[in-house]
Order: C-alpha cells, then structure tokens, then sequence
C-alpha cells in the first residue's frame, strides 16, 4: 500500500468543508472519487486540516493511500483531469508508510482576509469580509498580542469541537494593511480548534471598531467562556495557506 503526500489547493465556497457527509459535496469526497477514477482502485485521503464549509486552502496536505502503481507526476496530472475546476493537486510524492497529515504537522499557518472600505469587492466577494467602517489596526495588533503563547483557548472554541482539550500554542499573529482596503490577519500555531481562527477574526474586528478593548480581549480569553467572545468571522475570508512538518 502506498502512501502519497498531496499538496492542494481549493476554494471552499462550494463544499460543504473537507470532511465527507453524506449527500453533500466535500473537499474529501471530490478527492476520493477522482482518486478512484484515475486508478481504478479503492483509495483513502486523509487531511491535515478538517477545514470548514466555505475555507479555502492554498496548501492543505493529505494523504493518499492507493495500491495503484502510477508515478506521483501522473497521480498530479491524472487527478487534476477528474477533479472539479475549484480544486486542484499542487504536488504529489511518495511518503513513508508511517506519515499521517494531521498528527505528523508541527504547525499550520492561516489568513484571514477583511476588505476595509466603503465599498466591497466583486472579485474578492468570496475570499474577503467586507467591514464598511474604518478599523482601528493599531489597537488590533495590541490586542492580538494577548493570543500569543500556549493558552487555553476555551473563549475561542465552537461549539461542537471534539478537541479533548482546549490548550493550544499561538506562534503569531500579524496584522497588516495592504492596498485598497485589504487588511489580513496572518495566525500561525502548532493546532487549533474548531473555528477558533474565525472567532480570533472576530473578535479583533470589534477591537478594530471600538467595541471591545485591548484589555478585554485579555479577560475574555481568561474568562475562558466562548459567550463573551465577539462573533464568529465569515468562512469565506479564511485561507489555509500552509501545513508545516
């Protein structure tokens, strides 16, 4: 049996998440069938990250384990022809049996995209959320400080996540300000839990707009009670862009 690292990118807003359910269109499910299709054989992806319905990945990591002995450069090229127009094998290659996508990763890495303006975008409209009133940057860069670090991140997890605990590491995270409204909020960390990223976006948002402040953010997140956290962030603006091993 053969194991194969994938390296994929995909726009979520079609899916509902990677994991497969049943009668609804996945990530996963895409990437099993035209796995199938290309070899003939029964095959198993397993992913890195259980992204959810809406998140689009730059280079999300699975596995593919398959019997079939076509080369890596065809199992990219071949997977591609089946797969819909939204999803997309960046790489392929041969990995040890051993290798597993999720508990092998020693972090990821992930965006959230805002449009900051009086206007949205039309050719961003799936990628970004758009926030009319101007966003204080500073007071959000002061208030994402107070997430970095290995804490318990309870005020920050959905409901519904399996996660036996809720401790995580935060490695950083950077605000910035790029041209035409565009401000992105980059968080990188060793794992995280189920919508936690969207409710971090959230949450600086209202820092940004002057509902909550830098000192708040610090007490929600001690208060570890996910009520007194702000909203959780549009799926559509998050991007994973990289899993690290």
């Amino acid at each position: 049996m053969r194991n194969i690292r994938l390296v994929i990118e995909y726009e979520g807003t079609s899916y509902a998440g990677w994991q497969v359910q049943e009668g609804l269109p996945t990530i996963q499910g895409a990437l099993t069938e035209a796995a199938r299709k290309l070899t003939q054989k029964e095959a198993v992806i397993t992913g890195a990250s259980r992204t959810d319905a809406g998140v689009h990945a730059l280079g999300q990591v699975a596995s593919l384990r398959t019997e079939s002995a076509i080369p890596c450069w065809n199992i990219t090229q071949g997977m591609n022809v089946f797969l819909p127009k939204d999803i997309v094998i960046k790489d392929a290659f041969d990995a040890p049996p051993e290798f597993d996508p999720r508990k092998d990763s020693k972090g990821k890495v992930y965006v959230y995209r805002i449009i900051n303006r009086g206007h949205p975008s039309a050719l961003l409209r799936n990628f970004t959320w758009h926030i009319f009133n101007p966003l204080d940057i500073v007071a959000m860069q002061q208030a994402a400080a107070h997430l970095i670090g290995e804490k318990d991140f309870s005020s920050f997890r959905a409901a519904g996540c399996e996660a036996l605990h809720a401790k995580r590491e935060v490695t950083s995270v950077n605000i910035s300000k790029k041209e035409d409204g565009l401000v992105e909020i980059e968080v990188r960390g060793t794992a995280f839990l189920r919508h936690m990223v969207r409710i971090m976006a959230g949450t600086l948002v209202a820092v940004g707009k002057g509902k909550l402040s830098s000192d708040e953010v610090l007490r929600i997140l001690e208060a570890r009670d996910r009520t007194l956290a702000s909203q959780t962030a549009p799926a559509r603006g998050l991007v994973l862009v990289k899993v690290e091993y």
